[in-house]
């Protein structure tokens, strides 16, 4: 699982730097997201947040060791096996808000609930929402996967900024680095939720006192077990 997301790093000026990390979700629950389990996999040093398709530069190089992963690699030697192993690994989700969603999975909008389906939201009363029952029947219409990909191929082909705005006005997507992983790695764009740093925090990312207290609580339990 992978998340994205941005931070101030310093009070008395505006400095975006964006970090990209992982969870393996094979890890317990309660350790899973612990500081100590978290792979950081890219860091953005950008005074501000990296705008659209150009976080692909960011992706590329992360997407090339997920395609090894789910290939196969092999470990020299783990704690649980001297001799090595063999392991594949693929990317089942991606948990961030709304507008890293759109960046890094190229949906073209919030508007635009996933590649998947063909809801829209509708523009009722000055603003957009989902709301309404009427085309219900619209709702569960799937998109061809094969589309998509040729579609989001065919926006890198553009030659301008204005023939890319059109383009992903007409056709609904973008290009997106993700979509190089082979289509039975890739769950990703199935499996996109929304999550904030509140919630990382919650579970003691951020917070190393309160995961050194979460692991004395849980050797606790299971030295009186």
């Amino acid at each position: 699982m992978i998340n994205l997301d941005w931070f101030q790093s310093y009070d008395s000026t505006f400095y975006s730097i964006g970090v990209i990390y992982a969870a393996i979700c094979n890890l317990p629950r309660d350790i899973r997201f612990k500081c100590e389990n978290l792979l950081v996999l890219g860091l953005l040093p950008e005074p501000n947040e990296v705008s659209l398709h150009k976080i692909n530069h960011y992706i590329a190089p992360i997407v090339n060791e997920l395609e090894l992963l789910w290939s196969e690699i092999t470990l020299n030697r783990t704690f649980e096996c001297q001799n090595g192993k063999n392991i594949r690994a693929a990317l089942v989700l991606i948990s961030c808000d709304i507008p890293t969603a759109q960046k890094i999975c190229g949906h073209i909008s919030a508007l635009v609930s996933c590649h998947r389906c063909m809801k829209r939201a509708n523009y009722e009363d000055h603003q957009h929402n989902f709301a309404g029952m009427e085309d219900m029947e619209n709702w569960f219409i799937t998109c061809d996967s094969t589309e998509h990909r040729r579609n989001a191929l065919a926006w890198r082909s553009c030659n301008s900024t204005n023939s890319r705005k059109n383009f992903v006005s007409e056709k609904g997507v973008r290009w997106s680095e993700l979509l190089r992983l082979p289509s039975n790695a890739l769950l990703i764009f199935r499996n996109c939720e929304v999550d904030n740093e509140e919630d990382l925090d919650q579970r003691g990312c951020f917070n190393p006192e309160r995961s050194k207290e979460d692991s004395r609580k849980n050797e606790s339990i299971q030295n009186t077990g």
